[in-house]
């Protein structure tokens, strides 16, 4: 069950990972994001780290 939940929040981040990587920097500026943010914001949006 816990190794489940660690792959889950794996494949999350993977996920959001790839898909804010496609974005190019004048849409990140747009949406308030520097490319930096990038590993921090996927990690969140997984589910791993809660603000």
């Amino acid at each position: 069950m816990f190794i489940t939940a660690i792959f889950d929040v794996l494949k999350r981040y993977v996920h959001y990972r790839t898909q804010l990587a496609y974005l190019d920097q004048r849409t990140l500026r747009d949406i308030g994001f520097e490319r930096d943010q990038l590993h921090a914001e996927a990690w969140e949006r997984a589910g791993f780290v809660h603000v």
